[in-house]
């Protein structure tokens, strides 16, 4: 088996072990620490890193880590696994959903396998670059949106008070011209809602690899764009996102240009 197919199965068996242990502990989480005011973690996400770190490690000892919680195990590797154990766990830790849990293998840090999954509705998300991207086998596309008036805007409030109020500033803006946004509280769980077709764009700003990198791979596999919110492509070092239907992009990115 060559390693890409290797990855592959590292990664789609990866994130489905790692929802299971999320939905064996549901609504029985006990144990919580604050990494700020308005950001938490999680026993479970814990043990859901673990498992993957220790999937990757077992398969693919020389490659580096990049992870959510442990931060970046360097191997000094052309080959760099990113992942977030949980992403919505404030939604997680209350039984609500969206979360998910992700998993992307970039190569020279460009993404080329992501792996995402829904353990509440058993949906596995996976994109291979150049091949497309699919929900349980079954390719997806993004929406036919061409019109502002029509999309449906998802976004996140930052932990960070300056991220947050540039977001709240630019929201009015967004809002007239755009027909509602939503707040899911998941980021990876918005990408994936775009590269479905459900809902048109996602933006977000001062935020990290783990939470772009995996949806990036999957929006652009199902015909959408994704830069961030200069119009910049979206690199490892990235801290802003901006992931759309595509014929809407360009306009999204005017509304943006104060935020």
């Amino acid at each position: 088996m060559d390693i890409i197919e290797q990855a592959k199965k590292v990664a789609t068996n990866s994130v489905k072990e790692a929802g299971a242990i999320l939905m064996d502990h549901l609504e029985e989480v006990k144990n919580r620490s604050f990494k700020s005011k308005h950001d938490i973690v999680t026993e479970i996400d814990l043990k859901s890193e673990k498992l993957m770190c220790d999937n990757i490690k077992a398969n693919f000892p020389d490659h580096s880590i990049l992870s959510e919680e442990k931060g970046f195990a360097d191997h000094h590797s052309k080959y760099i696994w990113v992942m977030d154990p949980i992403d919505g766990t404030i939604n997680y830790y209350y039984g609500a959903s969206p979360f998910r849990v992700g998993l992307c293998l970039l190569k020279d840090k460009e993404p080329i396998i992501t792996a995402l999954y829904n353990p509440v509705k058993d949906q596995l998300y996976f994109a291979e670059k150049g091949h497309g991207a699919t929900l349980n086998g079954k390719p997806i596309k993004i929406s036919n949106i061409s019109e502002l008036s029509e999309a449906v805007v998802m976004t996140h409030f930052s932990s960070k008070k300056e991220a947050r109020a540039r977001t709240i500033v630019s929201l009015e803006k967004v809002f007239k011209e755009t027909m509602q946004i939503r707040v899911f509280g998941s980021g990876l769980a918005s990408m994936c809602y775009v590269a479905q077709g459900q809902f048109d764009i996602f933006v977000n700003v001062k935020t990290n690899p783990w939470d772009i990198l995996p949806g990036s791979l999957l929006v652009e596999e199902a015909g959408g764009i994704v830069t961030d919110i200069k119009g910049n492509k979206i690199t490892y070092e990235s801290d802003s996102v901006l992931a759309t239907s595509g014929k809407v992009h360009q306009e999204t990115l005017k509304l943006l240009e104060d935020m």
